[in-house]
């Protein structure tokens, strides 16, 4: 019977390390995930912010052409 005992209150502590284990993992899974979404909306953030900076250049590079034009045929006159 010492044996059986003994077996019992090792497989419940290998139980209750398993639990702890679970929990441990339960929450760093909770972090992660949240660290995750919080840098896929920092990213989302970053590419609409480049988006409108691209959008901006292109506009700006339209105006100089249209210019370059303008100074160019005033130079051929």
């Amino acid at each position: 019977m010492p044996q059986n005992a003994r077996l019992g209150r090792e497989i419940a502590e290998l139980k209750r390390s398993k639990e702890a284990g679970e929990r441990e993992m339960e929450a760093e899974n909770t972090s992660l995930r949240t660290e995750s979404n919080g840098l896929r909306m920092e990213m989302d953030s970053i590419t609409r912010e480049l988006q409108a900076v691209m959008n901006t250049k292109m506009g700006l590079e339209l105006e100089i052409s249209a210019y370059r034009k303008l100074l160019e045929g005033e130079e051929n006159r």
